[in-house]
C-alpha cells in the first residue's frame, strides 16, 4: 500500500502523487489519440527522460488549465472559528455528537485514539460545483495535504458549534483528518435523529457528483483581513 506521508527526502505527498499519476495517464491516453502512436513508439519516448520531458510538456499544461472546478468557497468573509483544543477526543467515542449514526469503521481501522493540541484555526467551507474523487476534491484546495488536515477534536467541534454550515437535506460534508501517517475523509449526514459520521480512506475512487453540491471544512490557508 502506498505511504501517505511525505517522503523523507521531500518527495510529493499522496495526494500529490494520485494527481500527478492521473495527469500523466490522460497525458499519455491524449498523446496516443493525437499521433495514433504505437506501442513501441510511445515506449520508446518513454525511456528517454530528455525526451519525455519535451513530449508531455505542452500536454500537461492544458491537462491543469483544462482541470474542471470542483469546488467553490461558500463562507468568504465569514469567520468560522475552532478555538484551541487539546485533542484528546475521538470520533468513535463522540456518541453525543453523532447520535445517529458512527462507522464502525473508525475503530476497525485504528482511528479510536486522540490527536495533538491544535491552536485556534480558522475555517473555510466549500461547495462542491463538479464531479471529482477525494483526491480530486481535496488536492483541487492545495496539493500540500498537511495544510488541510483537522483532528478529529476539530471536527467534532466544528459539528457541535458550526451546524449550520454542514450541508443539509441528506448529503454530506466532508473532513480531511490523519492518523498514523494515513489520510482518511470523514462524511458527516444531518439526519432526522441526529448526525451520521462515516470514514473513507483517501485514495477510495467513488465520484462524487457536484449537482448535490457536498461541503468540504478545511483550515482556512488565507486569512481574512482584519
Amino acid at each position: 500500500m502506498e505511504k501517505s506521508s511525505q517522503s523523507a527526502n521531500g518527495g510529493p505527498s499522496f495526494g500529490q502523487g494520485l494527481e500527478l499519476a492521473i495527469i500523466i495517464e490522460k497525458a499519455i491516453s491524449n498523446a496516443v489519440k493525437k499521433t495514433n502512436a504505437d506501442s513501441d513508439r510511445v515506449q520508446a519516448v518513454i525511456g528517454k527522460p530528455g525526451v519525455i520531458f519535451n513530449f508531455f510538456e505542452s500536454l500537461l499544461a492544458d491537462s491543469v488549465e483544462a482541470k474542471p472546478l470542483i469546488l467553490r468557497l461558500i463562507s468568504g468573509g465569514e469567520k468560522i472559528m475552532i478555538e484551541a483544543l487539546d485533542g484528546k477526543a475521538y470520533i468513535s467515542d463522540a456518541k453525543k455528537t453523532f447520535k445517529s449514526f458512527i462507522d464502525g469503521n473508525f475503530k476497525n481501522w485504528g482511528l479510536n485514539q486522540f490527536g495533538s493540541a491544535t491552536a485556534e484555526t480558522l475555517l473555510d467551507v466549500s461547495e462542491m460545483v463538479g464531479d471529482g474523487t477525494f483526491v480530486q476534491i481535496f488536492t483541487g484546495i492545495s496539493s500540500n495535504l498537511e495544510k488541510l488536515v483537522m483532528t478529529q477534536a476539530q471536527i467534532i467541534r466544528f459539528c457541535e458549534k458550526h451546524p449550520t454550515w454542514l450541508r443539509q437535506e441528506g448529503y454530506a460534508t466532508f473532513f480531511l483528518t490523519k492518523v498514523n501517517g494515513e489520510y482518511f475523509v470523514v462524511r458527516v449526514y444531518v439526519a432526522s435523529d441526529g448526525l451520521n459520521v462515516r470514514v473513507y480512506r483517501l485514495g477510495h475512487g467513488n465520484v462524487w457528483n457536484g449537482v448535490y453540491r457536498h461541503r468540504v471544512v478545511s483550515p482556512q490557508l488565507i486569512p481574512l483581513a482584519e
